[in-house]
C-alpha cells in the first residue's frame, strides 16, 4: 500500500473512532439510571457480567455485657462480626436489569459459643424498562440470628423472607405513579424463646401489602410525593393478634447532591384488630424521616426520626408504638480522616392485650398501664478514608435501657471495637 492509501485509512480510522466515541457515551448516557450506576460502580467487569465485591468488618473488639444483662451480672467477650458481600449485575442492552446480592454475617464470641452464628443473605431483582413504564420484582432471603430491634436481647435464628412485585408509570416528563405489592413472611426456630415466650407463637406471620406511590418532580434534586400503603398482618399461632390497617404519608425527598439530602414522610395510620375484643386499635401518627445537611463541605449534620407500630414478643403486650429520634454530626479532618458521634433514642410505648383466647377469664388486667422501655445510644468515632468507598473506624458505643414499670429490663452496655468496609 503506497503512503498516500495509509494516509487515508489513518484518516477514514481516526474519523469513525471520533464519531463512536461521542455515539457510544450518548447511549450510556441514554440508558436508565440503574444500568448506569452499575456501569459507573461496579469494580469487575467481565462480558456483560458486573460485579462489585465488598468486605466489611462489622466490628472487631469488647462487648461487655453479651446478654444484655441487668444489675452487676454482666459477661463480657470479644467479638468479631465480618461480612463478605458480592453484587452482581446484567445489563441486556437498555432495556432490563437482572441483578443479584449475596451476603452473610460471620458472627465470632471468643468465650460464649453460644452466640457465635453464620447469617445467609440473598436478594434477586429484575427491571424492564419501557418507554413509560418500568416493571420490576424483587426476592429476598435472610437467614439470621440478629436481634430485630432493641426490645428481644436473645439472639434468636428466625428467617425472613420477601417478595415484590412493581410497575412504574411516568404520567408525564414530573409526575410517576408507582404500585407495588409486597409480601413478608417471618419464622422463628422451635427452640427460639425469650423471657419464658416461644418467638415462633407470637411472631411468625405473613404480611400482604399493596403500596401506591405518587411522586412529582419539582427540581431537578427535589421532588413531592404521597404513598398509601394497605397491610394484611396474619398469625398462624395467635389468630388473635391478625390485623388490618392502612397508611397514608405525604414527604418530600431530595437527591444526594442537594443542599438537604434524604427523605421526610410523616402522615397517619390506621390499625384495626380482626378481633376487636382481643386486640386494642391504634390510629395516629406515623412517620419515616431522615436528612442531612453538609455545611461549608466538611461538617454534616443529621437527623432522623421514625414513628410506627411493631408487634412485641409478649403474649400479654402484642405491639408497642416505636418513637425514635437520632441526630449525627460528622466532621472532616483533612482529605482522608473524618469523626462521628452521634446520639439516638428509642421508646418503646406499650398497649395491653383487651382479652385473652387461651383463658376462661373475659378482661386480662392491665399489665403495665404506662409501661414505656427507652433505649439510649452514644456512639464516636474516628474514621480513615480508603479509596471511593472504603472506611477504617476506631471508636466506642454505649447502650442504656430503662423501663417505666419493669426495672429487670434495664441494661448498659459498652463496646469498644474497630471497623472497616473496603470494595474492591
Amino acid at each position: 500500500m503506497s503512503n498516500r492509501g495509509q494516509r487515508d485509512v489513518i484518516n477514514v480510522g481516526a474519523l469513525l473512532l471520533a464519531w463512536t466515541i461521542p455515539v457510544s457515551a450518548a447511549a450510556q448516557s441514554d440508558a436508565p439510571a440503574p444500568i448506569n450506576e452499575v456501569r459507573q460502580n461496579s469494580r469487575l467487569h467481565a462480558g456483560p457480567l458486573y460485579a462489585k465485591p465488598t468486605l466489611q468488618l462489622r466490628e472487631l473488639g469488647i462487648d461487655n455485657n453479651v446478654y444484655n444483662t441487668y444489675g452487676d451480672q454482666q459477661l463480657s467477650d470479644f467479638t468479631v462480626t465480618f461480612m463478605p458481600k458480592l453484587d452482581l449485575s446484567v445489563p441486556v442492552a437498555k432495556r432490563a436489569l437482572l441483578q443479584a446480592t449475596t451476603a452473610a454475617d460471620l458472627v465470632w464470641y471468643a468465650q460464649y459459643a453460644g452466640e457465635r452464628s453464620v447469617d445467609p443473605q440473598l436478594v434477586l431483582r429484575g427491571q424492564i424498562f419501557l418507554r413509560r413504564v418500568t416493571v420490576s420484582g424483587e426476592r429476598g432471603y435472610v437467614n439470621t440470628r440478629q436481634r430485630p430491634n432493641q426490645e428481644i436481647d436473645v439472639r434468636a435464628r428466625h428467617v425472613d423472607e420477601m417478595l415484590t412485585a412493581a410497575v412504574e408509570v411516568a404520567v408525564t416528563p414530573e409526575l410517576t405513579v408507582k404500585a407495588a405489592g409486597h409480601r413478608l413472611s417471618t419464622r422463628y426456630d422451635d427452640a427460639a424463646e425469650y423471657d419464658n415466650t416461644r418467638l415462633q407463637r407470637t411472631l411468625n406471620r405473613e404480611t400482604d401489602g399493596l403500596e401506591i406511590t405518587t411522586r412529582y418532580r419539582l427540581t431537578s434534586l427535589t421532588s413531592l410525593a404521597v404513598r398509601y400503603d394497605n397491610l394484611r398482618d396474619r398469625f398462624p399461632m395467635s389468630p388473635g393478634r391478625n390485623s388490618d390497617s392502612f397508611k397514608v404519608m405525604p414527604g418530600v425527598e431530595f437527591k444526594p447532591r442537594a443542599l438537604i439530602s434524604g427523605n421526610a414522610y410523616v402522615g397517619y395510620r390506621a390499625f384495626t384488630s380482626v378481633d376487636p375484643t382481643v386486640l386494642p386499635d391504634f390510629k395516629g401518627l406515623v412517620a419515616q424521616l431522615g436528612l442531612s445537611y453538609t455545611l461549608l463541605g466538611a461538617t454534616t449534620f443529621g437527623v432522623s426520626y421514625n414513628r410506627d407500630l411493631t408487634y412485641s414478643y409478649d403474649e400479654l403486650q402484642p405491639f408497642f408504638i416505636d418513637d425514635s429520634v437520632g441526630a449525627s454530626v460528622r466532621r472532616a479532618l483533612g482529605r482522608r480522616f473524618d469523626a462521628l458521634v452521634s446520639a439516638d433514642r428509642h421508646a418503646y410505648e406499650y398497649k395491653d392485650l383487651l382479652r385473652s383466647r387461651t383463658t376462661t377469664v373475659p378482661d386480662v388486667p392491665r399489665i403495665d398501664p404506662t409501661r414505656i422501655d427507652t433505649t439510649w445510644n452514644y456512639a464516636a468515632n474516628i474514621g480513615y478514608r480508603v479509596g471511593r468507598e472504603g472506611r477504617v473506624a476506631v471508636g466506642v458505643s454505649y447502650w442504656q435501657r430503662d423501663s417505666t414499670t419493669r426495672v429487670f429490663r434495664g441494661y448498659n452496655n459498652l463496646r469498644v471495637g474497630t471497623a472497616m468496609t473496603v470494595g474492591f
